[in-house]
């Protein structure tokens, strides 16, 4: 079980959740998950190659087409394609989430395209229940702790992620070389549910809200209805004229040109 995340790329430009919708205002379920409809997980490679941030969108494809009935499974081999091009072949390398979410957008990941990405405030609930109740589930960043990754070899997976009051302080803190990236499909009002290596965990609030760095909603067609019906309390059309302002930018002559735009 590896990892493969690393630390959080900061970029100015990036669009945030809360410019486009009110969580304040929005009704949203105490509940929400769709588990029943995924008995089983597929592994992604993350066993054999750093690269969770392509394995948890994985995930997320399966999990969306799943709820609209189609169940597509990505490989193994989509997954290796993706970390090989974010990587350069170097397929034991981390990867951003942010460089991993550009790629899914621009490239696709084993077919599969998204329209656009926003980012939420790390270790907030009240949005990732919004990005779960939106859009499906959520591309969630961790710094996980020693106890996390440190479990009883003999049905670890099955173990939820909760920070006991046995733990040492050493060994309950965020620890950024253990960056990892989970596909988030599901809460109620004690646990998170995400996949990762393979297998559906839980986790409490408690553990996202210390170790969670990074939250995306990942706006894909693969959730979003066929008919381009805007997500209830989300403002589609005022994300497209933000994309498109972003894209007209021009670089600074000044300085060194800047990263390519997170939606380009």
């Amino acid at each position: 079980m590896l990892l493969g995340r690393i630390q959080s790329v900061h970029d100015p430009r990036t669009v945030r959740l809360r410019n486009y919708v009110d969580v304040r205002t929005l009704p949203i379920p105490p509940a929400q998950e769709m588990l029943e409809q995924t008995p089983v997980w597929p592994m992604l490679a993350n066993d054999r190659f750093n690269c969770c941030t392509s394995a948890a969108a994985g995930h997320m494809i399966h999990h969306w087409t799943a709820a609209n009935q189609r169940g597509v499974f990505l490989t193994d081999d989509d997954i290796i394609k993706a970390q090989a091009a974010l990587t350069g072949d170097h397929l034991m390398d981390m990867v951003s989430m942010l460089d991993a979410l550009k790629y899914w957008r621009n490239t696709g990941i084993g077919g599969h395209q998204i329209h656009s990405f926003v980012s939420a405030d790390k270790g907030h609930a009240d949005q990732l229940r919004c990005v779960i109740h939106l859009f499906g589930s959520g591309y969630v960043g961790l710094d996980l702790p020693g106890f996390a990754v440190a479990g009883p070899p003999a049905g670890w997976p099955d173990i939820p992620w909760e920070i006991s009051p046995s733990t040492s302080p050493a060994d309950a803190a965020p620890n950024p070389k253990m960056g990892h990236c989970v596909a988030v499909v599901g809460y109620d009002q004690q646990s998170v549910y995400c996949v990762t290596w393979g297998r559906l965990k839980t986790m409490s609030w408690e553990f996202f809200e210390r170790y969670a760095e990074e939250v995306y909603a990942v706006l894909s067609t693969d959730w979003v209805a066929r008919n381009a019906k805007s997500p209830t309390g989300f403002d589609i059309a005022m994300l497209e004229r933000d994309l498109t302002a972003i894209h007209a930018q021009k670089p600074r002559t000044a300085a060194p040109a800047p990263a390519a735009p997170n939606q380009i």
